[in-house]
Order: structure tokens, then sequence, then C-alpha cells
């Protein structure tokens, strides 16, 4: 297995879980203790001393209960992801969650609150439990909707991922040229979807620049490959592979028909029945290859 030094890929599913943790960890641990000194300013702008382990409490049952409850939404998630094309099943789903949501992590906070308490020797009362519920619902909803978005961030990365390392599977495998020269590639190995294909040169009908990448067109089938059109067409032979557009090479044992097309331009027609245009000033290179220079053109021209 190739180690993830060796192909740029990001950390290991394992390393990211913990880096997850570790961050949420640190997060909830902020937001309690800038809570907490809040709590004691404000206290003593109207005189009154409040003990530090007191707020300290309160805020760290809170968050407590918020962490345990992130591995639950998550898990929801997975099971009713957000669909926009969806979003009348979903959205009812979740909206409806933040109520058991609000309700555990009200408990969960009291419950530790008057254990706190108790090991201090007094006690806690939460207050009118109907009311005192209501106002932390209210803060409860925010909170849940925020833990989805941290969640969403999460997925997104997963995905942008996974698609960054099927895009480096489907380079090919580094050849080292022969010592004297370059020598033409007559078998090309290609990866798609983690598996391995191995392509003969003469099955490839063209060749099509993508930005970074050069997708193959071999056998019905496409495959991409890092890097520019130019660097591979060096690797091919010249005699079978040429170019008939800035971005598409095709092999010419694979073209079928030449056909005059608009303006003056032309379009090949190859054997796969694709159809690609290109300008006048590549026929003379592409008839080259079917005939010696002295055959010229008549203005249509056909495979032999």
């Amino acid at each position: 297995m190739t180690h993830p030094r060796e192909t740029g890929l990001p950390a290991t599913p394992k390393h990211l879980l913990a880096w997850r943790i570790g961050l949420t960890a640190v997060l909830l641990a902020a937001i309690a203790l800038t809570n907490t000194f809040s709590e004691v300013s404000d206290y003593a702008r109207f005189g009154d001393a409040l003990p530090v382990w007191e707020p300290l409490v309160w805020e760290f049952s809170s968050v407590i209960l918020m962490g345990a409850l992130i591995p639950v939404v998550a898990w929801l998630l997975r099971r009713v992801p957000l669909d926009l094309r969806h979003w009348y099943r979903c959205i009812p789903i979740h909206l409806f969650a933040t109520l058991p949501f609000s309700i555990a992590h009200v408990a969960g906070m009291v419950g530790l609150r008057k254990l706190a308490y108790a090991l201090a020797g007094g006690s806690y009362h939460f207050g009118p439990v109907f009311s005192a519920w209501v106002y932390e619902y209210r803060k409860d909803f925010v909170t849940y909707g925020i833990i989805v978005a941290f969640l969403g961030t999460g997925s997104a990365w997963r995905y942008w991922r996974r698609v960054h390392a099927e895009r480096l599977a489907a380079e090919p495998q580094p050849t080292a040229p022969p010592a004297g020269g370059v020598e033409s590639l007559d078998r090309l190995v290609v990866r798609k979807l983690n598996r391995e294909f191995i392509l003969d040169v003469a099955d490839i009908a063209r060749l099509e620049s993508s930005g970074n990448y050069v997708t193959v067109h071999a056998r019905g089938a496409t495959y991409q490959l890092r890097g520019s059109l130019a660097g591979l067409v060096q690797r091919l032979d010249p005699r079978r592979f040429v170019q008939i557009h800035r971005s598409q090479v095709v092999n010419v044992d694979h073209v079928r028909e030449i056909q005059p097309w608009d303006h003056g331009d032309y379009r090949v027609v190859l054997d796969d029945g694709s159809l690609i245009n290109f300008s006048r000033r590549y026929r003379a290179r592409l008839e080259a290859r079917f005939c010696p220079p002295p055959c010229g053109h008549n203005g249509s021209a056909a495979h032999p």
C-alpha cells in the first residue's frame, strides 16, 4: 500500500478523526472558558462575588454534553443527509431532532451540575423546568445548526479527498526512459477507481487535453492521466499519432473518414463514431500520415 507521503494525500482517516476530535475539544473548552469569565465579570459589575468554580461547572457541564451529542448528530446525518433536492424529507426530520437533542443536553447538563454541587457540599437548582428548558431550547436549536454545519464541512473535506485520490490514482505509472534516448511507448499503464489497466497504444483512438490532465479514449472507455498532452505525445509514435487541434490528437489507424465542414474546415470521423472538428491548417499534417507528400489532396479523403 502506498504511503500518504508518497502520494501527497492528506492524512489517513484515523489521523483525520484524531485531529477533528482534538479541534472540537479545544473549541468547546475555549467557549466554556470564555463564557465562564464573562459570567464572573457580569456578577462583578453588579457588585456580586461569584466563586469561579460555579460558572466553570455551569459552562463545562454544558460543553461536555454537547461534545457527547456530536457523534449522535453525526450518526443522524449519515442516515438522513441534508439534500436540497429532497429537503421536504430531511429538513423536517432534523428540525424534530432538535427537541430530543435539547432534552438530552439539558438533562445531562443538570445532572452533572447536581453531582458537582453535591461533591462541593451544596445543591443546584435548575429552576422552573418547562420555562427553563424553553430558554435552553432556543440556544440548543442554534447549536444544533452549528454542529450540522461543522459536520458538513468535514464531509466536504472527505469528498474532496476521495476525488483527489481518484485523480492521483489515474496517473500513469512512471517509466524511466532507456539509456540512449526516449523510446516510443507500446503500452500504457493507467489507473482508474483503484484498478490498474494496461492499454495497448494501438487501441488508443484519440487523446484530449483537459486542463492539467489528458483524457485517453480507448476501447470505448476514458481514462484521465495527469500531465500535458504535448508531454504524452512525445512518448508516442509520431507516425501513428497526429495533432489535429490544439487540444486533440488522433490515432490515424482509427480515422475512418475526413469530411469537409463549415468555412473551409474539416472534421474527422473515427471508427468509434466520434466526430472531431479541425481547421484547414492541420489537414496537410494529417494527410501526410496516409501517403507521401506528393499525394496532395483533392478536397476530401478517406481512410485507405
